[in-house]
């Protein structure tokens, strides 16, 4: 139901008149944008291209200004300055300080800010003349900025403080209780804070028993009857200032409402639409918003429309499940919270970036920006459901800040959203607050990294150390990685529904006191059989076979199964899976267990770590979810096990193997070492579409990584294109065989030269033609092979 959320919170919601300035086209279904001129333009390989890079393909860089001081003179004698430097190929623009007109005394108090008349206002007409005027500064200088950075610092979602100042009943909420344990039967009385109501429930403390019982609420009171037993009261209420005391990153908007998203657009993009329409989806081509979240209150974002929008969506009010929220409610708790978190999740990505993407479409400029804390294991608090929140966002993007290597964990799941949900590019902010780590060496190593794990548009800081030569580096791998289809031998599934049952909000357990806020920002409770980011890390950069996470409603609804291989059927990024991973997962969704198990069927391949799923994602599903898993993997509750025992005497392990008729098997590994995952992942996918003869390095992850040997596959302009990087100081001297009988060259992104390859040679393999070529890499350097396009002509006509 793509559009279900809105059409839900259209109906709930007052209507705005005809005559609103966004329009009603924005909000229905909306033709594909074809891409701007540079973004169209990557299409196609070009050696001409290649060699030289224009502008578009470079790094665009922050050009940050203080509205209190900032000048037209001033600003056009920092983008002459910049021009002159030649380090990046663009710039945008970010902002602080200013005047403080237009804001109101309560969003000034509650964010901290000083009144001040110093400067130029935010959203004034001052500003979008100076806006306009550093435009111009740009073009005349031959850096036009292409990418519109949306707000007044961060996150997006504040109009620097115009959004609270002027709809503060559309701010950011969060979701609390009162309550009180009794023993009945007893009379019970709660006075609820000031707030918005959001029902009442009691749960009986010793059998899990929930019951709604908001018809007890009157104004802010609850008074009810409770019957014998032993039960928590408990009444929901919304706090509708828990947005402010942030500081200047006070005063957002409601991300979860569409109608206070639709004030937010107002207020700031079509404003800037309206001043600097001449520049709009010409000049300036792709947005930059900045980490909005939803850990407000450590976690508890929610909205006034909640109940009613998910009464229409389930067909029952969520209320008798709000317990669940903070505590086991028995055998439901998993299927609740997984019912609960999940719409909020859709809010966030169909109310928020999709209204967001909506307008970009229809103004001709593409959305992009970057969640928070894409790197944490367990999402849920801050994005929500990090790969769907970019399902309906043209440029998925990522945040690689503070040090080399924080935000490697993360890349594979931004990159791979992208892939499921067909968007050709994927955008990274870098190089922001890396200070005394920075050196030149640094700036190289980050990009060769980003290069393999699928970024093609750069954009952030720039540092001091960055040069005209790595600028030029960055801009011939963005052009050569953007459009084209990934390819990998290997999906894991994303386990959100997993990460979903674990988490709750309130007292974690864990949480040091005083720091509940920082443990939230790091994804509170992570299920402890959580392996599914570590996992990638093993397979991508210790043992350097690529893959794509896959999102279980991407699995059910745009996968399609053609014998022993699982087909993601978008109509660009079509990728082929001969095996599919369960990392480890206590929770599945039915559908997504029985989408797994006709795989299997089928002759494909499946491997399961850790745990085996018994739970279900939808309320009653649990012992079908766990009987679908206990016979595929041949390991059922209620019968003889069926699956063979496989032991690793040298490392003191096993692990069970499942078959079928059709050829399928089922691994599952209840503990693992890179070796047995290198000696399954050979069974699984005996001729790999990429396969580098290097051994595994130790693998090294946090601040002491120091490096890696890593790859990306792509089919682009119909000829293959292998992208390998070398970001540690040890040289490189293997050699690489690739799926495929082909001819190469070798196009080198340090000089823009390209060279034939000498010394590959071709041979079979199981029945599969196989081209083997040499590959050398000094430290920290990269290179591609390209298919020869006679090659590809002769391929493709076969």
């Amino acid at each position: 139901m793509e559009h279900g959320l809105l059409q839900i919170f259209d109906r709930l919601l007052p209507r705005r008149k005809a005559a609103a300035s966004l329009g009603a086209a924005v909000f229905v279904l909306l033709g594909t944008l074809s891409v701007p001129g540079a973004f169209e333009r990557s299409r196609r390989i070009d050696p001409e291209t290649f060699a030289d890079p224009p502008r578009e393909y470079r790094q665009h860089a922050w050009l940050t200004y203080d509205l209190s001081a900032a000048t037209e003179e001033s600003m056009t004698l920092a983008v002459r300055r910049w021009a002159e430097r030649d380090a990046a190929g663009g710039f945008y623009l970010g902002m602080g300080g200013g005047s403080t007109e237009g804001l109101s005394l309560e969003y000034l108090q509650g964010s901290g800010r000083k009144p001040s008349d110093r400067g130029i206002a935010f959203l004034s007409e001052e500003y979008f003349d100076l806006y306009a005027g550093i435009i111009e500064a740009g073009l005349a200088n031959g850096i036009a900025p292409m990418v519109f950075y949306d707000e007044w610092g961060y996150p997006s979602g504040m109009a620097g403080g115009h959004l609270y100042s002027k709809y503060p009943q559309h701010a950011a909420k969060s979701l609390e209780k009162v309550e009180r344990d009794i023993t009945g039967p007893a009379r019970v009385v709660l006075d609820i804070p000031e707030g918005i109501a959001m029902g009442a429930a009691r749960m009986n403390l010793d059998t899990k028993e929930t019951v709604d019982i908001g018809d007890a609420v009157e104004g802010r009171r609850l008074e009810c009857s409770v019957p014998r037993g032993r039960w928590k009261v408990m009444a929901f209420y919304l706090d509708p200032k828990a947005s402010l005391g942030q500081g200047v990153k006070s005063g957002y908007v409601d991300y979860l409402d569409a109608e206070a998203v639709r004030a937010y657009i107002d207020l700031n993009y079509q404003a800037h639409y309206d001043h600097l329409r001449k520049y709009w989806g010409d000049v300036l081509q792709i947005t930059h918003y900045d980490e909005p979240a939803m850990h407000v209150s450590n976690g508890k974002a929610w909205t006034p429309g909640f109940n009613a929008g998910f009464e229409r969506e389930h067909g029952y009010s969520p209320v008798k499940h709000y317990p669940a929220l903070w505590y086991d409610i028995g055998p439901e708790t998993a299927a609740a919270r997984n019912a609960l978190f999940g719409f909020r999740a859709r809010l966030f990505s169909e109310c928020f970036i999709k209204q967001m993407d909506d307008w970009c479409r229809a103004h001709g400029i593409m959305l992009s920006g970057h969640l928070d804390q894409e790197e944490i294991d367990n999402p849920v608090p801050v994005n929500g459901d990090l790969m769907l929140a970019f399902k309906h966002q043209q440029v998925p993007a990522i945040d690689d800040i503070w040090w080399w290597g924080r935000t490697n964990r993360a890349y594979k799941l931004v990159g791979s959203a992208g892939y499921n949900w067909d968007k050709p590019f994927f955008m990274a902010e870098t190089y922001a607050g890396y200070r005394d780590v920075m050196s030149p060496e640094i700036v190289w190593k980050v990009a060769i990294d980003q290069a393999a794990m699928g970024v093609n548009f750069q954009v952030g800081a720039l540092p001091r150390e960055k040069t005209p030569e790595s600028d030029r580096f960055i801009g011939r791998n963005c052009y050569m990685l953007q459009h084209g289809r990934h390819v990998a031998d290997a999906a894991i599934l994303y386990p959100i529904a997993s990460l979903q049952a674990a988490y709750r909000f309130g007292d974690w357990g864990g949480a040091p006191r005083g720091a509940e806020s920082a443990y939230a920002r790091e994804g509170g409770i992570v299920p402890p059989e959580t392996d599914y980011i570590e996992l990638g890390e093993l397979l991508f950069r210790g043992l350097r076979q690529d893959f794509t996470f896959l999102h279980p409603q991407a699995l059910e609804e745009r996968c399609a199964i053609e014998g022993d291989r699982l087909i993601l059927d978008n109509a660009v990024n079509r990728e082929e899976y001969s095996v599919l991973i369960i990392p480890g997962s206590r929770v599945l969704s039915v559908e997504t267990a029985r989408k797994i198990r006709a795989f299997y069927d089928s002759g494909g391949a499946v491997i399961a770590t850790g745990v085996l799923a018994v739970q279900s994602a939808e309320m009653g599903q649990d012992a079908a979810v766990a009987r679908i898993m206990g016979e595929m993997f041949g390991l059922p509750e209620d019968g003889p096990m069926t699956a063979r025992f496989e032991r690793r005497i040298d490392e003191f392990m096993v692990y069970f193997v499942n078959r079928n008729d059709a050829g399928g098997r089922a691994y599952f590994l209840p503990d693992y070492t890179p070796e047995m995952i290198r000696t399954v992942m050979g069974e699984v996918v005996p001729v790999r579409d990429v396969a580098i003869a290097e051994p595994m390095w130790r693998l090294k992850i946090g601040r002491g990584y120091d490096g890696s040997l890593t790859y990306i596959h792509k089919v682009k302009d119909g000829r293959n294109l292998y992208y390998f990087g070398n970001s540690s100081d040890r040289a490189v001297e293997t050699e690489v065989t690739l799926r495929g009988a082909m001819d190469l060259s070798i196009w080198d992104p340090m000089s823009g030269r390209i060279r034939p390859v000498e010394e590959g040679h071709s041979r079979s393999e199981d029945g599969r033609e196989l081209t083997a070529v040499p590959l050398v890499l000094p430290p920290v350097t990269a290179l591609f092979y390209v298919e020869e396009p006679y090659s590809a002509s002769l391929r493709n006509s076969h």
